[in-house]
């Protein structure tokens, strides 16, 4: 059995248990179930491995697991939280973290506010991916409440749909259908927009390997870089989730830049069975 020090962060409603340089920890679906786990574990939507890097181009490297123990290329609530908690402990203003996908800038706003900067999207059928040749700005799914579809890659796979209003019993029953018709070969995240003025969205996510949540950061950014790339919004827009509100800011290259809190809402430990 195993004593490991975690932290427990959350980011408009998303939590998630951090380890910080527990490169001896062995990474299993047993594991993370046990982890995200709210009755026997510690409980989150997404566990994160972050480790000083060993190489001179990043801080940190990092790697994310949702709570059903699928890996996650990013997610965009955990890398505020992880930005926070450095910050912090080595009073820096800006880290650089690698991820399966890419490097990803994360800088100090003020006190409360952290800047990630998710790149620019890709926008390429076969690099989101999706199953065969399409237009991604309009996928033409037809199901009983989403419809059009609009797919990229922030570092993760979406898709965008555009409603008249959100409904989280009709998102969470598509979204089933949506991926059982196996259109996304990674699986995809799924975002309603409910367009409410050239710089103010209202947004809610069904994440692969998680269902719907409070707030999901990759999905605010995504959703914006729809509205804006579909003329529906500018490039400044005020993102509404449950869980709270996101800055995005799609900037002159076309890459999406997040605005938001990051929360450490406690540090402990654990105490690990070794079969897990």
């Amino acid at each position: 059995m195993k004593k490991i020090n975690f932290i427990k962060a959350q980011g408009l409603g998303n939590d998630f248990v951090l380890f910080f340089n527990q490169e001896n920890l062995l990474i299993s679906e047993k594991l993370i179930n046990f982890l995200s786990d709210r009755k026997i574990g510690i409980g989150c939507d997404l566990v994160a491995f972050v480790n000083d890097s060993k190489n001179d181009y990043s801080d940190l490297n990092a790697r994310f697991f949702n709570r059903d123990g699928s890996e996650a290329e990013i997610c965009g609530n955990a890398l505020r939280c992880i930005g926070k908690y450095y910050f912090k402990k080595y009073k820096r203003k800006n880290l650089t973290v690698e991820t399966c996908k890419g490097l990803i800038d994360i800088e100090e706003f003020d006190k409360n506010l952290i800047i990630t900067d998710l790149g620019k999207p890709n926008l390429e059928w076969n690099n989101i991916p999706i199953k065969y040749a399409i237009d991604t700005s309009n996928l033409g799914i037809d199901l009983d409440y989403l419809k059009k579809g609009f797919a990229l890659n922030v570092g993760n796979p979406h898709v965008i749909f555009f409603v008249e209003e959100i409904n989280k019993k009709k998102l969470e029953f598509d979204s089933e259908k949506l991926l059982g018709l196996n259109l996304f070969p990674e699986g995809v995240n799924v975002s309603v927009v409910k367009l409410v003025s050239r710089n103010h969205i209202k947004v809610l996510t069904f994440e692969r390997g998680v269902g719907l949540t409070e707030a999901c950061g990759s999905g605010a950014g995504a959703s914006a870089f729809a509205s804006f790339k579909m003329n529906y919004c500018g490039n400044k827009i005020n993102v509404c989730m449950s869980g709270g509100n996101l800055d995005i800011e799609i900037s002159k290259d076309e890459h999406i830049l997040t605005i938001g809190e990051g929360t450490i809402v406690f540090e402990g430990n654990i105490y690990i069975q070794d079969d897990l």
